[in-house]
């Protein structure tokens, strides 16, 4: 079986160490051979007859002898300093080693031919993604509004998202609830108000909700709740900014440098959500029975309503509209990428009129409804549930059981009843 490269680097230093372990038991025996030579040769001097001398001559003798005898031993002494210095060098070498690549102090016991601990891997709860490290899991979550109206695109920071969900806003424009935690990128817009459905959506995320100002109900919900985390841009201007090149109020835009310094500052600085059942790792999907290459979802008009193209050779689903044209994310520096979300999930909802504002609608998002889960090119008819206003959104098939997603970015589309989710 080949060896991985970590298994490589160990039995190469364990190569190194079991030589640098023979080089010092070498020298060592080395200097106890010299030293005991010495000894012998010392014996023998003092055992052989001697002439006799006389007395001055004698103590002379005598004190080159017990000066030399010093200097012998000052010089084992020496010999064995050296070795130790030697060795505990060659230790620290091997600490240092460990230490570069990756390992604690407390795994040194690989030196002596045990097994290297496999590293921990850490899972996004927003898009299932594996992260650097464990902090990312429990980082802050920012939800931040971003308008869909003609003269709002191409948007931006929507391919970086991890979760989107999409809803009619007002007159049949739809908006979007982009959610960020792991990715953090530094163009995002244009920001827009938040609506009550968007904010009941984003409670149990316990995200910053981004925007600017939003519907009266949704504002007296957000604003009057400690439990929502509102970044405001009229109470937080510096965290956003206008862009040149589109009227008001097409151009608020937001950075994520910005934002993390604002919640930081607020003391927004985890949250703690579960997110979606997801595929395991490195797990083949289940193949399903239904299959779909194009999913068109009727929500409003044709210029709002989505239509996707699944790509097999990404397994992702380039994102368009009925009207025509692909729907990009542009960069600040000019640059676009078509929108391609991983998993794509139709959620029918049932609207309800405000109360003082009738001519606006809010959609349900507490209780149960179908959907439609689009994922691996298949079909997966479920229900989507959400039990009281604090519980997460789950999708769950006819037994009740949690539907696992595919990890990555998931796009979800809340549909009206008098809407229609089609595929082919």
């Amino acid at each position: 079986m080949p060896m991985n490269g970590k298994q490589k680097d160990h039995d190469e230093q364990s190569s190194r160490s079991k030589k640098q372990n023979e080089t010092i038991t070498k020298l060592y025996r080395e200097s106890e051979e010299n030293s005991d030579v010495e000894d012998f040769l010392k014996d023998k001097d003092v055992d052989e007859e001697m002439p006799k001398e006389k007395k001055s001559a004698k103590k002379k003798r005598e004190k080159a002898e017990k000066k030399a005898e010093n200097s012998k031993k000052a010089k084992k002494v020496a010999k064995r300093i050296f070795l130790v210095v030697i060795l505990l060098g060659l230790i620290g070498g091997g600490v240092w080693y460990f230490l570069q690549s990756g390992h604690s102090t407390s795994e040194l016991g690989d030196l002596n031919g045990e097994d290297a601990k496999a590293d921990e891997i850490y899972y996004s709860r927003l898009t299932g993604r594996e992260v650097n490290n464990k902090d990312i899991v429990t980082q802050a979550a920012t939800c931040i509004m971003i308008e869909n109206s003609q003269a709002a695109r191409p948007q931006s920071g929507l391919n970086e998202a991890g979760v989107i969900y999409e809803a009619i806003a007002e007159g049949g424009i739809t908006r979007f609830m982009a959610i960020f935690q792991e990715a953090k990128p530094n163009y995002i817009g244009p920001v827009r108000s938040v609506r009550l459905t968007f904010a009941e959506l984003a409670k149990p995320y316990q995200c910053s909700i981004a925007h600017v100002g939003g519907s009266d109900n949704a504002l007296r919900l957000i604003r009057n709740n400690s439990a929502f985390r509102d970044i405001d841009n009229f109470f937080n201007d510096k965290a956003y900014w206008r862009i040149r090149g589109r009227a008001a109020p097409h151009n608020v835009y937001t950075r994520f440098s910005m934002l993390d310094e604002l919640n930081y500052s607020k003391g927004y600085r985890n949250s703690e959500f579960n997110g979606f059942a997801r595929i395991k790792a490195d797990t083949t999907p289940e193949a399903t029975e239904k299959k779909a290459n194009k999913i068109t979802i009727n929500m409003t008009s044709p210029i709002f309503s989505p239509v996707y193209d699944y790509n097999p050779n990404t397994n992702k689903y380039l994102r368009s509209y009925v009207s025509g044209g692909p729907h990009f994310s542009s960069y600040e520096d000019g640059h676009t990428v078509q929108n391609e979300p991983d998993v794509v999930i139709a959620m029918k909802v049932n609207s309800v009129a405000r109360v003082g504002e009738e001519q606006y609608a809010d959609y349900t998002t507490i209780g149960t409804g179908d959907a439609t889960i689009f994922q691996n090119g298949g079909v997966i008819e479920a229900h989507w549930d959400r039990k009281d206003a604090d519980a997460e959104l789950k999708f769950v098939d006819t037994s009740g059981n949690e539907i696992q997603l595919n990890r990555g970015q998931t796009w979800i589309t809340l549909y009206p009843t008098n809407g229609k989710v089609t595929w082919e």
